[in-house]
C-alpha cells in the first residue's frame, strides 16, 4: 500500500474548490496525487463528460493518460483518431493547447471537471475557456503546474487574485521532501542541476523568473539584506522619468571601507496606470525631497531623455547630471557588482527585486544575434543602471570610487563660493533648504 506525504494528503482532502492547484518544485509528488484526486472526480464527481488538457496531445498522453491506465489495470482504450477515451462510463476528452487557437478546440463543451498538466505552459486563454465551460454544478478544474514567473497571469489573477477565497481556489505548494518516494542520493543529485533562480523555481518551488533572466546569478541568500551594511560616506540618486510608464528612483550607499561597498538603501516608486493618475515633474520633485530627507546624496544621476524634469530639478537647485545609457555596457557593470558581491539591496527596495527577477533577454533579438533586454518592468533597474554606471563605471576598481568626478567636483566649488546660488543644495544633512 503507497503511502502519502502529508502535504499529498492534504491535497486529496481539500481539492473541493472550483479551482484547484497543484503548485511546486520538480518531481514533488504533486502531479501523482492529483492523478488519484481526478480519477475519484471522474468515479464520483457530478455527471457529464470531463477533459484533460495540456502542452500537446503527446505530452498529455504520456504525462496523464499512460499513468491514469496504469492505476485503473490498463483498462483504458484510448482513440486516437477522436481523441478520447471512457473511464467510469465517462467521456474523457484529450486536448493539446499548444497556441491561443487551442480554445475553440473546446469551445461548446459542457463539462463536469477538467485536469490540467502543467499549466503555465498553457495559452491564458485555454484555461479561461475550459473554466467557462465547466456548467455543470459542482463541476472542478484540477491542475498541476511548476512556478514561472511571479509575473505570469497563472500567478497574479489566479492564485494572488483568488487566495483568501477558498470557493473559488485551493492551491497546495509541494517541495522536494513532500514526495515520500524520492531518495536522498536523487534529491541531492536533482538538488545540484540547479543554482539561483532557477533552483528557487524549482527546488524551493517560488514563483521567480528563471528563463531568459538577464540576473540569473540573483540569489536572495546573498544579495538582499535587512539593513544597510555600513554607514555611507555619500550617496548618490538615479531616476528613470517616466509619466504615462512608472517613475523610479533609487538611492545608492557608499562606503569603500566596507565590503560590500555599495548597497541600494531605499527606493521611490510611482506607477501611474496602477495608481490612476499622473503627476507633475514639480509634484516628482516635492516627493524626491520628502522620501529622500536627511540623506547626505552628492549628485543626482538622470534619465537622458527627462529633459522637462531635469530642467524642474535645476528650477530647484538640485545638483543633476544625465546619465550614460549604454545598455549592455550598464548591464554587465551591474552584473559585475552583483557577481563580485560589491553590491546589495535592501529587502525594503521591493520594486527593484521583483523587477530583477524578472528581467529577461528579448529572445527574438537574441536569435538574430543582438542582446537586448525586454522593455516592460524596467524602471527601477534602468535607474539602477544609471547611477552606477554613470557614475562608477569609468572607475578601474571600487577602491577609486572615493574621489569625486571632476562635475561633481565642480559643484561643490560653486556652493562653496556662494552657498545661496544652490539653496537645494544636498549635504550632510539631506534635502534642506537654506
Amino acid at each position: 500500500m503507497k503511502t502519502f506525504s502529508e502535504k499529498q494528503i492534504e491535497a486529496l482532502k481539500n481539492s473541493y474548490s472550483r479551482i484547484n492547484i497543484c503548485e511546486g518544485a520538480v518531481s514533488s509528488g504533486k502531479s501523482f496525487i492529483f492523478l488519484i484526486r481526478f480519477l475519484e472526480e471522474i468515479e464520483k464527481g457530478p455527471p457529464g463528460e470531463y477533459l484533460i488538457g495540456g502542452k500537446s496531445e503527446t505530452t498529455v498522453l504520456r504525462n496523464v493518460v499512460k499513468p491514469l491506465d496504469n492505476m485503473t489495470g490498463n483498462v483504458l482504450r484510448y482513440n486516437h483518431s477522436r481523441r478520447e477515451f471512457r473511464l467510469f462510463d465517462r467521456m474523457v476528452y484529450v486536448v493539446g493547447a499548444n497556441d491561443e487557437r487551442a480554445e475553440g478546440k473546446i469551445r461548446g463543451l459542457t463539462l463536469a471537471g477538467a485536469l490540467l498538466d502543467e499549466a503555465t505552459l498553457l495559452p491564458q486563454s485555454f484555461f479561461k475557456m475550459c473554466l467557462s465551460r465547466l456548467r455543470v454544478p459542482q463541476a472542478k478544474l484540477f491542475a498541476t503546474t511548476n512556478p514561472d514567473s511571479k509575473f505570469h497571469w497563472l500567478k497574479t489573477d489566479f492564485l494572488d487574485k483568488f487566495a483568501n477565497d477558498p470557493t473559488e481556489l485551493a492551491s497546495f505548494k509541494f517541495k522536494l521532501d513532500d514526495n515520500p518516494y524520492l531518495t536522498n542520493e536523487y534529491k541531492t543529485a536533482l538538488k545540484k542541476e540547479y543554482s539561483g533562480l532557477w533552483y528557487r523555481r524549482f527546488i524551493d518551488g517560488e514563483w521567480v523568473q528563471a528563463e531568459g533572466a538577464i540576473y540569473d546569478f540573483f540569489d536572495e541568500e546573498i544579495h538582499v539584506v535587512t539593513k544597510a551594511p555600513s554607514y555611507a560616506k555619500y550617496y548618490l540618486l538615479g531616476i528613470d522619468y517616466g509619466t504615462t510608464n512608472a517613475f523610479a528612483a533609487v538611492l545608492i550607499g557608499y562606503n569603500d571601507d566596507h565590503s560590500p561597498s555599495l548597497w541600494v538603501e531605499k527606493e521611490y516608486y510611482w506607477d501611474s496606470k496602477v495608481m490612476g493618475y499622473q503627476k507633475t515633474d514639480a509634484e516628482y520633485a516635492q516627493d524626491l525631497q520628502r522620501v529622500f530627507a536627511g540623506y547626505p546624496i552628492k549628485l543626482t544621476y538622470l534619465d537622458p531623455s527627462a529633459a522637462s524634469f531635469e530642467t524642474e530639478l535645476r528650477r530647484q537647485k538640485i545638483i543633476v547630471k544625465q546619465a550614460k545609457n549604454e545598455v549592455l555596457d550598464g548591464i554587465r557593470f551591474v552584473s559585475t557588482l552583483l557577481s563580485q558581491g560589491d553590491l546589495v539591496i535592501l529587502d525594503s527596495c521591493t520594486n527593484l527585486l521583483k523587477e530583477i527577477e524578472s528581467y529577461v533577454w528579448d529572445e527574438r533579438s537574441v536569435k538574430l544575434g543582438e542582446d537586448k533586454p525586454i522593455k516592460q518592468r524596467d524602471h527601477a533597474l534602468d535607474a539602477l543602471r544609471y547611477v552606477l554606471f554613470t557614475h562608477y563605471g569609468s572607475k578601474q576598481s571600487l577602491k577609486n570610487l572615493s574621489r569625486e568626478d571632476s562635475f561633481l567636483a565642480a559643484e561643490q566649488r560653486k556652493w562653496q563660493k556662494n552657498p545661496m546660488q544652490y539653496p537645494g543644495y544636498v549635504n550632510s544633512t539631506g534635502w534642506q533648504r537654506y
